[in-house]
């Protein structure tokens, strides 16, 4: 049996269509039904991937002496699920392209920061709309009780606002230091 019908005979085994199997190598489906029908033969790059792909040995593959299935029941690794390829994909992405994530580490630990701002701002305003001492009750003067400033200072809000801006500020510093490392890891 010629390489052309073994890759047949295994696409109809495995009740794929051409496009089907195109999909699963990377190819056109024109580059499959060229190789069922001879005209052309996979390169060995695409052969491993048959094998692979059809579970069988690539000597059985390019053997003509073979029957219609490995005699030896000897077959390659077996087909590589998108699970067990997406370490090495994930992998190729953030050697390439991880100085991103640093990015996406500064941008998250600015919204936080913004967010802390915006709490302490607001709180502030807040406290400064009111007129305690000399509004139309007239019944509170400056030395009684605490003033505007230290309640807004003391409002919780106020407070915690002012942790999270802090901690925001942090982020964005390991952010810049993530995005510098793995900007020199993706040049070596």
């Amino acid at each position: 049996m010629k390489l052309s019908e073994k890759i047949y005979t295994c696409r109809k085994k495995a009740g794929w269509s051409q496009e089907e199997l195109a999909s699963r190598l990377g190819v056109s489906r024109q580059a499959v039904s060229k190789w069922e029908t001879g005209e052309a033969e996979p390169e060995l790059g695409k052969l491993k991937l048959l094998s692979q792909v059809f579970e069988v040995s690539i000597d059985w593959l390019l053997s003509e002496d073979a029957g219609e299935s490995p005699s030896d029941g000897s077959q390659s690794q077996p087909r590589p699920e998108l699970l067990e390829q997406l370490p090495g994909i994930v992998g190729r992405l953030f050697r390439r392209y991880g100085y991103l994530a640093g990015v996406y580490v500064i941008i998250s630990g600015l919204g936080i920061s913004l967010v802390g701002f915006l709490a302490r701002y607001i709180s502030r305003r807040m406290f400064s709309g009111f007129d305690l001492g000399y509004g139309s009750m007239g019944m509170f003067d400056s030395s009684f009780g605490p003033s505007l400033e230290s309640l807004a200072v003391n409002n919780p809000v106020y407070i915690m606002g002012g942790a999270i801006m802090v901690i925001g500020i942090v982020i964005v510093i390991a952010g810049i230091a993530l995005a510098v490392y793995l900007k020199k890891q993706s040049r070596k």
